[in-house]
């Protein structure tokens, strides 16, 4: 377990003391919008941008100079893992105690710092929490993505992990544990974090209360069989590092979580299979991510593959 005395992790999150990181990548045209919401409740906003074409650069430039927003602009694609540690490490330098994660086109509602604050605050032992993650409606306000099934006063859920997007990490938890994992580049980065700190005996948990309008992928839902099926539509290098990174995570961490692995393994087989029936690009999409597995299964992190589809 971790040591516990670190004041700065006792603090409670407010906007002086939380820095927003945002990574981009070829962001659309709501994303002003999106950055002036998440500004108004944090105390400063950091962008990493991998790489985007020359377009969205300048819209960024122009966003982060409007707003007083710290911007990092890449050379090339270093995947999302680096991204957020570049953003998370400039947090720490500017003594930040907090950082709050966001995708590009996650739309957070008013009150998201407010309802993390009150987990925090709510929470018994405070020293232990590594990440408070953020409920949200799938969609532009869909079903809610993590049911409580608890009484309307309920402030937050325990959970194995939490997706990037809304995620509000300990900045003192985060220098102890380790950053994200690079080799991983997309997919799964944020899981392999929570499963890394809660080995490290700390906490997980996510809101009750749904704080953010997110998606993943370009959802599109399906009768199949006797029920109702979604499918995510993510592009086939994306399968690629999805079958990957589900292997390398299931060997690392089989042992200490076998629930949560052989559930994610088994919503993996089930992708497989609605890509077969309703997906387009279905030939490519199984070939990646056949290779995916065989990458995972060899720990290889080394195949050349084009970063620049990764756009969905």
């Amino acid at each position: 377990m971790c040591a516990s005395g670190n004041k700065m992790r006792s603090e409670s999150p407010g906007k002086k003391n939380i820095c927003a990181v945002i990574v981009t990548y070829h962001p659309d045209a709501c994303f002003s919008d999106h950055v002036e919401c998440i500004a108004r409740q944090v105390g400063q906003v950091v962008v990493v941008d991998n790489h985007s074409d020359s377009v969205s650069v300048s819209m960024l430039q122009d966003t982060c100079k409007e707003l007083k927003v710290e911007l990092i602009l890449n050379d090339c694609n270093l995947g999302v893992a680096a991204a957020l540690n570049q953003g998370v490490n400039l947090a720490h330098e500017m003594a930040f105690s907090w950082a709050l994660l966001f995708d590009q086109d996650t739309r957070p509602l008013d009150f998201l710092v407010h309802t993390l604050a009150a987990v925090y605050n709510g929470y018994p032992e405070k020293d232990r929490l590594a990440v408070i993650g953020s409920n949200y409606y799938e969609g532009d306000g869909g079903r809610v993505s993590y049911e409580s099934g608890s009484a309307a006063n309920c402030l937050w859920m325990t959970q194995k992990a939490v997706i990037t997007s809304g995620s509000l990490l300990s900045v003192s938890v985060f220098r102890e544990i380790g950053p994200f994992r690079d080799e991983l580049f997309i997919d799964n980065v944020d899981h392999e974090y929570c499963l890394r700190a809660r080995g490290r005996g700390l906490d997980v948990v996510v809101t009750c209360t749904p704080v953010m309008m997110h998606s993943i992928g370009a959802v599109t839902w399906h009768n199949f069989l006797w029920r109702k099926a979604k499918t995510s539509n993510h592009s086939a290098l994306r399968r690629y590092y999805m079958a990957r990174n589900d292997i390398v995570i299931a060997k690392e961490y089989l042992s200490t979580e076998p629930v949560w692995v052989l559930g994610k393994l088994y919503s993996r087989f089930r992708s497989i299979v609605l890509i077969c029936f309703f997906e387009k690009n279905k030939l490519a999409k199984l070939k990646l991510s056949a290779f995916g597995f065989l990458d995972g299964l060899f720990s290889n992190f080394n195949r050349k593959v084009d970063h620049s589809m990764c756009d969905d």
